[in-house]
């Protein structure tokens, strides 16, 4: 993959002049899930782009998504679950995104229009032989500090971020807690693609709604779970087993409670 980062110049604007391509950006994130320690992680980002809209998502979540599109179980566990379990349907054209938090309960979906204050600034340098300006915004309870390139025509970049004047290769935040880094792409085929509808308005709340749900889910989920568990038969091995699932959820939100947005 990074080999194809050394070619990426050379290319990506020639193949930009097709509008009908679909390109998939890699990103790799690195960032500091707990307020309660330093350990760093890491996880890989699709972000797939079609002339005005596009979609950002882990690639864990991707796959599993991929495999429930085609009705082929899979055993969810802890280790694919969690707080990077979002998925960002953006329409560049209208500046708004479609966040869907996909719970163990069920799927949160809230819509956004992004305007972000992008400031520029003339510093310039090259990441991996792309050359990228400066500029910075403040988004979600942080600030953030992004480099893109101009001589890529494409005005997106990872999670919510867009607007800028060439392809976002890495932002990062103030507090070094966040920080997404472009590291391949590649054009893709339209089944690749995600399959549902970009900006699909299917079950939205408001953005307030959602984060007040979210908070009483990383609380105490298990009310949440049982009212998504209804109609089904409910024995005590079964209250059992739900009991120690919302434990578990409930720990690992502990654990992992510095989200992106504050």
């Amino acid at each position: 993959m990074k080999n194809n980062i050394l070619l990426f110049c050379f290319t990506v604007f020639f193949s930009f002049s097709c509008h009908s391509q679909i390109h998939r950006f890699y990103y790799e994130l690195t960032y500091k899930p707990s307020t309660r320690n330093k350990e760093m992680k890491k996880d890989l980002f699709y972000l797939d782009t079609l002339e005005n809209k596009s979609v950002f998502i882990r690639k864990e979540k991707k796959e599993e998504d991929s495999l429930l599109a085609v009705n082929i179980n899979f055993n969810s566990t802890f280790s694919s679950f969690g707080t990077m379990n979002f998925k960002v349907v953006k329409d560049l054209q209208s500046k708004s995104i479609i966040l869907k938090d996909d719970l163990l309960a069920g799927v949160l979906s809230y819509k956004e229009s992004i305007h972000l204050q992008w400031k520029l600034s003339q510093e310039k340098k090259a990441l991996d032989n792309i050359k990228v300006q400066k500029a910075e915004a403040d988004y979600g309870g942080r600030h953030w500090i992004a480099w893109f390139a101009a001589d890529i025509p494409v005005f997106d970049g990872p999670y919510v971020f867009m607007g800028l004047p060439g392809l976002i290769v890495e932002i990062e935040d103030s507090a070094n807690e966040y920080h997404w880094r472009l590291i391949g792409n590649k054009k893709i085929s339209q089944s690749e693609l995600q399959t549902e509808t970009v900006m699909e308005g299917e079950g939205l709340v408001s953005k307030e709604a959602y984060i007040k749900n979210k908070v009483n889910f990383t609380k105490d989920p298990l009310p949440i779970l049982m009212q998504a568990m209804s109609g089904v038969t409910k024995d005590t091995k079964a209250m059992n087993n739900m009991r120690q699932q919302a434990e578990a959820l409930k720990k690992y939100y502990q654990d992992n409670d510095n989200s992106i947005e504050r």
